[in-house]
């Protein structure tokens, strides 16, 4: 049997995923006489090998009021990205952060989030975290897929775009969230015209597009901080979001896209 997924060569016929990005984030309370340079510094040498590219940077903080966006700047936040720019370690006084291009699996993804988040452990005296969050970031960006949402994807996430309107959409955002007892789950969609900007940390592209972002999460305080719970729940946030992702996709996405 031939398998029409597969093209002569052996390679997939179907679509890449998606997924422009996965990443964890783990917050903890201020901590008393946190020094992020001398901090930033001592993690360097723990995890220099895997990620030996360092920046400093400014975090930027985006607040809405009468006049429109404003940004302000915020803390320092200490990059620490592997040498093929696929991963990167983002620490503040605050908190840090997993995030990736180049996602394969949570199996693959959660150990090394345990890793860092231990050898960080070893400089700071961290008892428990406030909100641990585990968050994809899907865009639709090809123009035969933007015109096909309503069939790729649920119309109750789709919303409004899958309406059958004679007008063009300008934009939409829509933003869910969900509640459980083992974790809470935050989804957004949104429909973006070209070089339109959601947030700074998403950057925009020259063509029309679709995200859907899922953001799942729970909020301490927590009663541990040790290499299994942070695993655990890890474990508990990834298939939260990848629940959802199944029940919104449908069989045309699965056949049309690599996932």
């Amino acid at each position: 049997m031939i398998d029409s997924t597969k093209s002569p060569d052996g390679r997939s016929s179907k679509k890449p995923s998606p997924l422009i990005r996965v990443l964890s984030q783990v917050r903890w309370p201020v901590l008393t006489g946190f020094d992020a340079d001398k901090v930033a510094d001592a993690l360097a040498e723990r995890i220099g090998k895997d990620y030996p590219l360092r920046e400093r940077a400014q975090e930027a903080q985006f607040l809405l009021t009468p006049e429109g966006v404003t940004q302000q700047v915020g803390g320092v936040l200490h990059k620490f990205t592997s040498g093929d720019g696929a991963w990167v370690v983002t620490l503040a006084s605050t908190f840090i952060t997993l995030e990736t291009s180049a996602y394969e699996s949570h199996e693959d993804f959660i150990p090394r989030l345990a890793s860092v988040v231990g050898q960080l452990k070893e400089h700071l005296p961290l008892q428990r975290w406030d909100r641990f969050g585990y968050r994809y970031t899907n865009r639709i960006a090809d123009e035969d897929d933007v015109r096909d949402l309503k069939q790729l994807f649920d119309l109750a996430v789709v919303g409004t775009v899958g309406l059958d309107f004679p007008d063009t959409i300008v934009h939409n955002v829509g933003e869910t969230v969900y509640q459980a007892r083992d974790a809470s789950l935050l989804v957004k969609s949104a429909f973006l015209p070209p070089n339109a900007l959601l947030e700074p940390t998403i950057p925009p592209v020259p063509q029309r597009t679709w995200l859907l972002d899922l953001d799942a999460f729970v909020n301490g305080p927590s009663s541990a901080f040790d290499d299994a719970e942070i695993q655990r729940q890890a474990t508990v946030l990834s298939k939260k979001a990848h629940g959802f992702f199944a029940r919104v996709t449908t069989d045309d996405f699965r056949s049309r896209f690599d996932v």
